[in-house]
C-alpha cells in the first residue's frame, strides 16, 4: 500500500537532494562535463552507427567510421573559419590610425564634460592598467591549467564516445538489474530521452545552419569584409541561448566601427542582428527545435546562471537542453509529473497519454 510521508519530510529531502547535486556538479565538472559531451556526441552519432551496420560494417568499425566523418567535417569548418580569422587578424593593425583618432576625441571629450586634463586622465589610465597587470598575473597559473585541462578533455573525448556507443546494451542491461528485472519503463525513458536528445542536436545544428545563411545574408548587404567569419561566429554562439547571438555579434560590431568611415555600417551591423535574433526566438527555433525539449524562459534563465556559474561557458551551453531532458524524464514519470509541468512553458495541466506510472506507485 503507497504511504504518503509529511510535506516538510518531503520538502527537507529534495532540499538536501539539491545542495547535493550542486556539491556533486561542481566538484566532479571535471569528469562530469567531458561525459555529458561525450553522451550528447554519442546519441547523435548512435543512427550514423546503426545505419552503417547496415551495409557490412561490423560494430567497431562503423563506430569509429561515425567518429571519423564528424571529427572530418568539424575539422573543416575549424579550419576555413581559421583562415577568414587570420585574415581578419592581419587587417587589425589597420584599426591603429582609428583608435588613435577615437582615443583623441575621447581625451577632448573628458577635459571638456569633466575638467579633467590630458595628463590626468593618463595618470588614470595608467592606475587601471597597473590593476589590470596585477590582476593577469594572478589568473596565469589558473588559464594555464584551465587550458591543459581543455586539451587533455579534447583529446579523451573521442575514446569516451566510442565506449559509450559500444557499451550501450550493456547500460540498459545495468539499469534493468538494478530495478530487479526487465522494466518496459525503463526502456520507454531511455528510448524517449535518446529521441529526444537527437532530435534537439540535430535541429540545434540545422538552426545554426540557418543563422548563419541568414548572417551572411545580412552583413553581405551591409558591406562588412571576412563575412563567413562573422556569419558563423554569431551562429555558433548562439547554442548559449539568449545572450549566445548577442555576443556573438559583438565582433561584427566592433570590426564595422574600426574599419568603415560611416555610422550607418555599425547601426546596419546592429539591425542585421537584431532581425536575426527576432527570427531565431519567434520562428526558427520553435518550429525546428520545436517544443520536445522547451523550457519556461524563466527555468531556463536560471538553468543559464547555474551553468555559467557551476561549469563556466560549457554549462551555459549544456544546462538548458539538459534542463529539456530532464523535463522529459518527468513526463515519462507518472510521480515526477508535476515538476515536468514546472519546467514546461504551457500553462494548462495536461498530463501526457504515454506516461509511465512510477515504480514508487506500486503497492
Amino acid at each position: 500500500m503507497k504511504k504518503d510521508f509529511p510535506v516538510w519530510l518531503k520538502g527537507t529531502t529534495i532540499l538536501f537532494g539539491l545542495i547535493l547535486l550542486f556539491v556533486v556538479l561542481s566538484y566532479g565538472k571535471f569528469i562530469l562535463m567531458p561525459l555529458v559531451f561525450a553522451a550528447l556526441i554519442a546519441m547523435l552519432l548512435d543512427p550514423i552507427s546503426s545505419w552503417l551496420q547496415q551495409y557490412k560494417f561490423n560494430r567497431i568499425l562503423a563506430i569509429l567510421t561515425s567518429i571519423i566523418l564528424i571529427a572530418v567535417i568539424l575539422g573543416g569548418i575549424m579550419s576555413l573559419l581559421s583562415i577568414q580569422f587570420i585574415q581578419f587578424a592581419d587587417r587589425l593593425p589597420e584599426a591603429n590610425a582609428k583608435i588613435q583618432t577615437m582615443s583623441s576625441d575621447l581625451i577632448q571629450f573628458f577635459e571638456s564634460t569633466f575638467n579633467l586634463t590630458p595628463d590626468r586622465q593618463i595618470q588614470f589610465l595608467e592606475r587601471g592598467l597597473e590593476t589590470v597587470i596585477n590582476k593577469s598575473g594572478e589568473y596565469v597559473s589558473t588559464i594555464l591549467g584551465t587550458t591543459t585541462s581543455v586539451f587533455t578533455t579534447i583529446g579523451l573525448l573521442p575514446f569516451f564516445v566510442f565506449f559509450m556507443m559500444y557499451y550501450k546494451k550493456m547500460y540498459r542491461t545495468f539499469l534493468h538489474t538494478a530495478v530487479g528485472g526487465k522494466n518496459d519503463a525503463i526502456d520507454s525513458v531511455i528510448d524517449s530521452v535518446q529521441a529526444v536528445t537527437q532530435n534537439y542536436i540535430v535541429g540545434m545544428i540545422t538552426v545554426i545552419t540557418i543563422l548563419g545563411i541568414l548572417n551572411a545574408i545580412g552583413l553581405w548587404i551591409v558591406g562588412i569584409d571576412h563575412v563567413l567569419f562573422f556569419a558563423a561566429f554569431a551562429a555558433i554562439l548562439a547554442v548559449i541561448p539568449y545572450i549566445g547571438i548577442i555576443l556573438g555579434s559583438l565582433p561584427a560590431i566592433i570590426f564595422a566601427l574600426l574599419f568603415t568611415d560611416s555610422l550607418l555600417n555599425p547601426i546596419g551591423v546592429v539591425a542585421v542582428f537584431a532581425i536575426v535574433q527576432f527570427l531565431e526566438g519567434n520562428f526558427i527555433t520553435p518550429n525546428v527545435i520545436g517544443s520536445q525539449v522547451s523550457v519556461n524562459p524563466f527555468m531556463a534563465l536560471v538553468a543559464l546562471v547555474i551553468g555559467g556559474q557551476l561549469w563556466g561557458i560549457s554549462g551555459m551551453i549544456l544546462f538548458v537542453p539538459l534542463l529539456g531532458i530532464l523535463k522529459c524524464v518527468f513526463d515519462q514519470v507518472e510521480a515526477l509529473k508535476p515538476y515536468g509541468y514546472l519546467l514546461g512553458n504551457r500553462t494548462e495541466y495536461k498530463p501526457a497519454e504515454s506516461a509511465i506510472k512510477s515504480s514508487s506507485s506500486d503497492d
